[in-house]
């Protein structure tokens, strides 16, 4: 195999398709569940004077769970790719109650983190039999 160069947390034997949907699945994390959390904490749009608490509270420990779980792709973690698309369910369910601009966003980042996930190289690649090119 030679000598890997580390790319974006993971070997350099890591398919493009795997290192993209972790990247997707970050920025996911940060628009979906930390930028919500944010303009709660703000006031931003919310006309309310107090945050909502249970946003906050669901809201942080998934949004830990998402980036362990992106970050654990790299590593070839199959079972990672269930969790992922477990959450990627839920956030599909869970967008039609609040169409804004930034649920939107997050959620078309987690979609496209999902499929890149199950793409053919990604599934050699969980499977061990991923080769890189060069």
């Amino acid at each position: 195999m030679g000598e890997q160069r580390l790319i974006f947390g993971g070997p350099a034997t890591v398919p493009p398709v795997v290192r993209a949907s972790t990247a997707f699945w970050l920025a996911s994390a940060l628009v979906a569940g930390v930028l919500p959390v944010i303009l709660e904490f703000s006031g931003v749009g919310a006309g309310r004077p107090t945050p909502d608490w249970a946003m906050v509270v669901l809201a942080v420990p998934l949004v830990a769970l998402q980036v362990w779980a992106a970050f654990r792709l790299l590593a070839g973690i199959r079972w990672v790719r269930t969790v992922l698309t477990i959450i990627a369910v839920l956030s599909a369910l869970g967008a039609p109650f609040e169409l804004s601009p930034v649920v939107v966003t997050g959620l078309a980042l987690t979609l496209a983190g999902a499929v890149l996930m199950w793409l053919p190289p990604a599934n050699a690649f969980f499977r061990g039999q991923y080769e890189a090119a060069g």
